[in-house]
């Protein structure tokens, strides 16, 4: 067992699956592509920046309310990084194709590892949530008809705020969960570089897993990974998908084609993919805009 104390040693095969700066050289000009689209996403008239949330510096968040429409549903997108890296302000872009279908989108921030824990940053998360969920009347949009979804960590978070234990308040709320590239086995990362930063124990990992007895609400939940991906994030999506349809849960696994970890997003924010209209229908239910330009492997 891995006490608090020790440092332990890097597992090869574990680096190889999780630490993808070298396995992907390109993922820096995919990220500028990003902010280059969200400086654009920020300037538009339905954007409310650095909404302040809870007392830390890092505990703002980005609502973006479509104009001209009522009380609309809001979809939560929680930025992935590690939990030690990157900012909502690179994953604006995202927003653009929800807002011009009549949806409001909410990005929160949090604070970076090692300045706080991985449970603290979930926690941070939570409140986030909980502060959307109060304020949907004030602010324009529907709270009773929420998606919550993540990329990467922010699917970890994502999947961790649809856990009745941690936010009872968003029981008759939450419609739906969509996880991209998630993370629901933190137990790979105890022997990788990541947990330099990171610095979690092995009981630690454990708990803030999906798997050691979380009640996650009844919503349909969609899970997404890229065909180019590693077999550690291929697999995480693939055996926590499966371990839901196991509990009971209404799941559906996308792997797919020509994406990687990182530009999986594209997918997610054009509305000429499935990606985009299956998350769509949870927020509009028999909302179909279009079929998909490009084809999903259903597993």
């Amino acid at each position: 067992m891995l006490l608090s104390s020790e440092v332990p040693s890097i597992d090869p095969e574990q680096e190889a699956q999780y630490n993808l700066r070298a396995r992907h050289p390109e993922r820096e000009d995919i990220y500028h592509s990003y902010a280059h689209r969200s400086a654009r996403t920020r300037r538009r008239r339905e954007a409310r920046l650095d909404l302040r949330f809870g007392p830390k510096p890092s505990s703002v968040l980005d609502l973006f309310i479509p104009e001209r429409t009522p009380s609309p549903p809001l979809l939560v997108f929680i930025h992935g990084g590690y939990w030690r890296a990157l900012d909502k302000h690179g994953f604006s872009f995202i927003a653009d194709a929800y807002l011009d279908r009549g949806v409001a989108v909410a990005m929160p921030n949090y604070t970076l590892a090692p300045r706080a824990s991985v449970a603290e940053i979930v926690q941070e998360v939570c409140e986030a949530v909980s502060w959307l969920t109060a304020r949907g009347p004030e602010l324009g949009y529907d709270a009773s008809r929420i998606v919550v979804s993540g990329h990467s960590a922010g699917g970890h978070m994502a999947a961790r705020v649809i856990c009745r234990d941690q936010m009872p308040g968003l029981s008759g709320r939450v419609r739906g969960y969509v996880g991209l590239s998630g993370l629901f086995d933190l137990a790979p990362l105890l022997r990788t570089s990541i947990n330099r930063d990171l610095r979690m124990t092995e009981s630690e990992a454990r708990a803030l897993g999906l798997y050691g007895g979380a009640a996650l609400y009844r919503v349909p939940m969609l899970f997404a990974a890229g065909a180019l991906e590693t077999d550690g994030f291929r697999g995480q999506s693939l055996d926590f998908s499966q371990f839901c349809a196991r509990q009971g849960h209404q799941v559906e696994s996308l792997i797919v084609p020509r994406r990687n970890h990182f530009d999986l997003l594209n997918d997610f924010s054009s509305a000429e993919h499935a990606l985009f209209n299956k998350t769509l229908d949870m927020l509009l239910p028999g909302s179909r805009p279009g079929p998909a330009t490009h084809q999903e492997t259903p597993q």
